[in-house]
């Protein structure tokens, strides 16, 4: 790696010794813009972005799941102040 190239995650320069990663975005042969991390600081951004996608499809298929949850429960006449009991076993076993 030729130049001055500093890491998006850390700040600090890469050095021609460290291992760097470099993602180039282009046009044809237009180059729009180049991103350079260390190695190490690439694939710590890589899992922190997988793991916060993780959560982020978690939460919203937990909540898409307790919004129906109700009306599941309704459909299996458990839904009512006499079946509480009948719930709880449910949920349990």
């Amino acid at each position: 790696m030729k130049g001055k190239k500093i890491c998006k995650r850390c700040k600090k320069r890469i050095t021609e010794e460290e291992k760097g990663v470099m993602l180039m975005t282009f046009i044809g042969n237009k180059n729009l813009e180049k991103i350079y991390y260390h190695w190490q600081c690439y694939l710590d951004w890589i899992n922190e972005s997988l793991e916060n996608r993780a959560i982020e499809i978690y939460s919203k298929s937990m909540k898409g799941a307790l919004n129906k949850l109700p009306k599941f429960l309704e459909s299996m006449g458990l839904n009512n102040e006499e079946n509480k009991d009948k719930i709880c076993q449910v949920g349990i076993s």
